[in-house]
């Protein structure tokens, strides 16, 4: 598939209330890419706040760096949702949370969460703010 037609296809594309995903040609940067930015709703995710239920709103983002050189409509509807749940997941690892002390004990962002979680060296979601 050309860039310019992912990026067709991906802009037109729905998910959660809140969320919006937005794609441009990456080719300049790596051959047969487009750039995705999924921006959505969230909560602030800091261990002080887990006892009164994560009250702060936030809209964050992710950006990943797809290739569709090599795909069909529905093989990029699959990375596309294949990038949400990574997304999805990585929230997840931060907001699960052990009472009393409120440990996340996969958190994305420590080295300690990450090993526990099991994610190789590289596995790193740099993307995901």
């Amino acid at each position: 598939m050309e860039a310019a037609s992912a990026v067709q296809l991906i802009n037109q594309l729905i998910y959660k209330p809140g969320w919006t995903i937005d794609a441009d040609d990456h080719t300049h940067r790596f051959e047969g890419t487009v750039k995705v930015r999924f921006t959505f709703p969230a909560h602030r995710s800091e261990r002080s706040f887990a006892p009164e239920g994560y009250p702060e709103k936030i809209t964050t983002y992710a950006e990943f760096p797809i290739v569709v050189a090599d795909c069909d409509d529905v093989e990029l509807y699959r990375r596309i949702l294949g990038k949400i749940m990574e997304i999805e997941l990585h929230e997840a690892r931060e907001f699960l949370r052990v009472p009393p002390t409120y440990w996340a004990p996969f958190h994305p962002h420590r080295v300690d969460g990450m090993k526990r979680w099991g994610d190789s060296a590289g596995d790193l979601l740099y993307g995901i703010s």
